[in-house]
């Protein structure tokens, strides 16, 4: 027992001597890294990082640190800083200048990884959680080895880098989490044998492969709580993720909504088409954004007669989200209800603009949503939504019967929609006003506030 303590003190020695070295050597001082690797992406966590970095670069007297460089470690890409910054300033209107003959100005970088592709849950058809997770420290290390910075932030759910950093390389360490990597949800599904998204048909059927996918979990459930421990300052994007984060992970979880161009859309009443009245969806082509759910609203919808469509606006990725695009219009076909719907995939932002412009009501079906930015920008827009009862929607945005409806069946969905058709405009109106009012708390000022405000509590 005494020789296996004196060999965890000397590992513990040497790791500590090993951090003091690589800390004194090669970290770069009044830098900010930010571990993004896929920040050309389009989605509402680019929005997030791209935000945050604007904050930083606006921050003046607000930020406790001064940062000269903004680093940004991306996948190995022919894109330079210059054709990311204008693909956000197209994408989110954010406008980010670098101007390198300011020596005051704080200059962004992209420092690229090879080693990126190890993160594609698709090389790891089985053990997909632990061999993640190897594959994010591997990912991580190389990151240090380019760019040791004073200040390392995860903001893309790479949990596993924080340690490297934080341990090893002697960082601050903060991270913005989106969505946990593990959930009670997930442990629920398993116990009770669903088949879903994260338990495959032949594990649910057999009590044996259960029994060793929840010790699988509890393991895993272990290793990403160590993950925690290596953060100073922990940001969740709504009370759903903080709940879980807060029984998952030590110390005090800070909640920083995601920022929502709330202002996007102008103010004042706003009448809509009932005959038909127009229903949209505006999610990725995503199996867990439960499209099929929609499609039999719908069915139930058009079988009562009443005069809607629904507008489908989704992005395909790849193949995979393709063909599953095609099997939802064959789901479609099958219910009858194919030439009622309008498929809109990968549009602009002034397409998506007009159609929540048009729309009367919005429609969410994804289960546990961690927020929800598509929600509150429809909301914005003036549509009355109905998300499912369930995660950001029903915690942070809306309030059932006040700002819109919340509903976990086909039929409690056609029932709420239904509703919103039979309202009258003032009624209407009046739930618009209130929403719209509401979601001003998901502002961009909002969360270039509490972003700062959290930032400024590292050591």
């Amino acid at each position: 027992m005494f020789f296996v303590m004196f060999i965890l003190v000397l590992i513990g020695g040497a790791l500590r001597y090993l951090r003091r070295i690589i800390h004194e050597r090669y970290r770069h001082p009044q830098t900010l890294a930010f571990f993004h690797p896929f920040c050309e992406g389009g989605g509402g966590g680019e929005r997030v990082l791209f935000q945050a970095i604007d904050t930083l670069l606006n921050a003046e007297k607000r930020s406790r640190r001064r940062f000269d460089r903004i680093i940004i470690y991306s996948k190995a890409t022919d894109s330079t800083i210059e054709d990311v910054l204008n693909n956000v300033r197209k994408r989110f209107q954010i406008e980010l200048i670098q101007n390198f003959d300011n020596s005051d100005r704080v200059k962004i970088e992209l420092v690229q990884l090879r080693s990126v592709w190890l993160l594609d849950p698709k090389n790891y058809p089985r053990f997909t959680l632990i061999l993640q997770s190897i594959a994010e420290i591997v990912v991580g290390f190389e990151a240090m080895y380019k760019f040791l910075p004073e200040v390392f932030i995860d903001t893309t759910g790479c949990p596993f880098t924080l340690p490297v950093f934080a341990w090893l390389g002697g960082c601050n360490v903060a991270c913005y989490v989106h969505y946990p990597t593990i959930t009670a949800q997930m442990f629920g599904r398993v116990s009770e044998g669903k088949a879903m998204y994260n338990n495959a048909d032949f594990i649910a059927k057999n009590k044996y492969l259960t029994f060793a996918k929840l010790w699988y979990y509890r393991i895993f459930a272990y290793l990403y709580r160590f993950c925690g421990f290596a953060a100073e300052v922990i940001m969740t994007n709504g009370s759903w993720t903080t709940e879980h984060i807060k029984m998952l992970w030590p110390g005090k979880p800070v909640m920083v909504y995601p920022p929502v161009d709330v202002h996007l859309y102008e103010k004042g009443a706003k009448i809509r088409n009932k005959s038909p009245a127009i229903i949209l969806s505006v999610g990725q082509i995503r199996p867990e954004k439960n499209h099929k759910l929609q499609i039999e609203v719908f069915q139930l919808l058009k079988q009562s007669n009443v005069n809607v469509t629904l507008t489908i606006a989704g992005g395909c990725r790849n193949d995979e989200d393709n063909q599953r695009l095609e099997n939802l219009k064959n789901y479609a076909a099958e219910l009858n209800v194919e030439k009622y719907i309008d498929w809109k995939i990968n549009i602009t932002n002034e397409e998506l603009r007009e159609l929540n412009n048009t729309a009367l009501i919005g429609i969410h079906t994804m289960i546990e949503e961690h927020f929800g930015i598509a929600v509150v920008e429809s909301i914005s827009a003036g549509c009355i939504m109905v998300a499912h009862n369930s995660g950001g929607p029903k915690y942070d945005i809306i309030k059932e019967g006040i700002t819109g409806y919340l509903a976990d069946t086909a039929e409690g969905y056609a029932k709420c929609i239904k509703n919103i058709i039979d309202s009258s405009d003032v009624e209407l109106q009046k739930m618009r006003d209130e929403a719209i009012q509401d979601v001003e708390i998901f502002s961009v000022k909002n969360f270039s506030d509490n972003f700062l405000k959290a930032l400024n509590e590292l050591k």
